[in-house]
């Protein structure tokens, strides 16, 4: 591999060329044989950034891991986050993703249900001696995660470190399992636990892209629909915002996610919030200095900082 830079063309290039293509087909292989190919093979194609199968290579030449062994860890991680988004989106009842019928609205919610348990239990399968109870414990604590995201939503004057919580189970789960999946086969501690502090700013980050378009959704404010309590709602803890919030979705109209986003700039939620996230981009780059220079950790750095700068 090229030494690279700090630029986000140059790790864009990396995930896009390299981690995608090797990705993609040991996951495409895998499932070549197995019934209903064309519905458990329908997320993974519609693209996607690969930022989980990246870290997991990524953590894996630190420790020299067995190239065979990394891959399908890989493979196998980014399966986990395709069966999680094949649910999310029904959950939440988002019917974009990435610019395409979001699954269920394809196929329908109970194969939507089905398939994303067929994925899962796909998944395990694909990760080596060693590493399956590592992944089998992500998938459980992510859970948690989200049925915390669920008790959440009914609440008002949620706390900051209630969705601190929930953040670092629901999303921050599998971007643990990444960094812990390498080590873990090696037997070598990078003592990087700390890089974990991305995972909340990674959410932040997708809290703010809801108000932004581009998101690849059918329109912004679906956290508002869904009754979602981000940071930018914690922050506000407007009585007009959670009325907003606590409206059934359906009810829930484009004048109420204007009215919310103003509330939001009035009140410095939005500066807050991006305040928040790059703090903590800035805690897990700190992280890193422990290790020595090479491409691996440059890459890294460059990971933490466009997980606060994507736009999608």
């Amino acid at each position: 591999m090229s030494t690279p830079s700090t630029d986000h063309s140059d790790f864009n290039t990396w995930l896009t060329q390299e981690v995608q293509p090797a990705v993609d087909d040991h996951i495409e292989r895998s499932l070549q044989s197995q019934r209903h190919y064309e519905q458990l093979w329908y997320q993974i194609q519609s693209g996607g950034k690969r930022l989980r199968p990246g870290l997991v290579m990524l953590v894996g030449k630190l420790c020299e891991c067995d190239d065979r062994r990394l891959l399908d860890c890989a493979a196998g991680v980014e399966l986990l986050h395709t069966f999680s988004l094949v649910h999310d989106d029904l959950v939440d009842g988002d019917q974009l993703r990435r610019n395409a019928p979001a699954f269920w609205v394809e196929y329908g919610t109970d194969a939507a249900v089905n398939i994303g348990d067929m994925l899962l239990s796909h998944a395990l399968t694909l990760f080596p001696d060693g590493a399956r109870s590592i992944a089998a414990e992500s998938v459980r604590t992510m859970t948690v995660g989200q049925q915390l995201d669920f008790a959440l939503t009914d609440r008002r004057g949620v706390s900051e470190s209630e969705y601190m919580e929930m953040v670092r189970k629901k999303t921050g789960a599998l971007f643990d399992c990444c960094l812990k999946l390498p080590q873990t086969l090696t037997a070598i501690d990078l003592s990087i636990d700390g890089y974990g502090a991305l995972w909340p700013a990674f959410q932040i980050r997708d809290d703010l892209l809801d108000f932004e378009a581009g998101k690849g959704r059918s329109a912004i404010g679906g956290d508002v629909r869904a009754g979602k309590r981000t940071l930018l709602a914690i922050h506000a803890d407007d009585a007009q915002v959670y009325d907003i919030l606590d409206k059934p979705a359906r009810d829930t109209t484009d004048e109420d996610v204007r009215t919310v986003q103003t509330i939001f700039e009035e009140s410095g939620s939005f500066t807050y919030a991006r305040q928040q996230m790059h703090s903590l981009a800035f805690e897990a780059i700190a992280v890193l200095s422990t290790l020595p220079d090479s491409p691996q950790r440059r890459r890294l750095t460059t990971l933490a900082r466009y997980c606060t700068d994507r736009d999608h």
